[in-house]
């Protein structure tokens, strides 16, 4: 959408919402407006593709990951002598857009266990806080899966011909055996 088409959309959206259709109206809607697609211009950012399938086989991912994350941290919490032994791990990405590292850091955060601390561009990488550093092929492999299953959702596809670069993760201030 252009910048044009939205200040225009902003204007009558200011008109509808005074309920009155008058020059003071329209004037003030489109300061407004304008102030808004200045402020917030999105056209600066690259679009992430949706792709209809991986988007919906990301969403039973994350859901499936929701339900067992949940789970392992109520037995956590409800059994009397559950130790847990907490633990940061950092997540080189390849490169993708800011919208999609949200979306990865967004789904890290809202999963049980899992909390997004930082995330550094160029290159990205996110430090991510975990309730239980000892399952860390576990860790290792539900964060890959859900970063991979986001990328393929949302990233742009790699080049013809290649395939898209690794994720790297290494573990930080952890009193867990590897």
């Amino acid at each position: 959408m252009t910048r044009a088409l939205r200040l225009v959309g902003l204007t009558l959206l200011w008109v509808a919402l005074w309920g009155e259709l008058s020059v003071a109206n329209l004037a003030g809607g489109a300061l407004v407006g304008a102030a808004v697609v200045a402020l917030f211009d999105t056209s600066r950012d690259e679009r992430p593709t949706v792709r209809p399938a991986a988007a919906a086989r990301f969403g039973v991912l994350f859901a499936a990951e929701l339900v067992r994350s949940t789970v392992s941290v109520a037995l956590a919490v409800i059994k009397p002598r559950a130790r847990v032994c907490p633990g940061i791990v950092t997540l080189s990405l390849p490169p993708c857009s800011g919208a999609v590292v949200t979306v990865i850091a967004d789904a890290v955060t809202l999963t049980p266990g899992t909390l997004t601390l930082e995330v550094e561009r160029d290159p990205t990488v996110l430090h991510i806080h975990v309730l239980d550093a000892r399952r860390r092929d576990s860790t290792e492999a539900s964060l890959e899966r859900l970063a991979a299953a986001a990328l393929d959702a949302f990233g742009t596809s790699p080049p013809e011909g290649h395939e898209r670069p690794a994720m790297v993760m290494s573990w930080v201030g952890s009193r867990a055996e590897p």
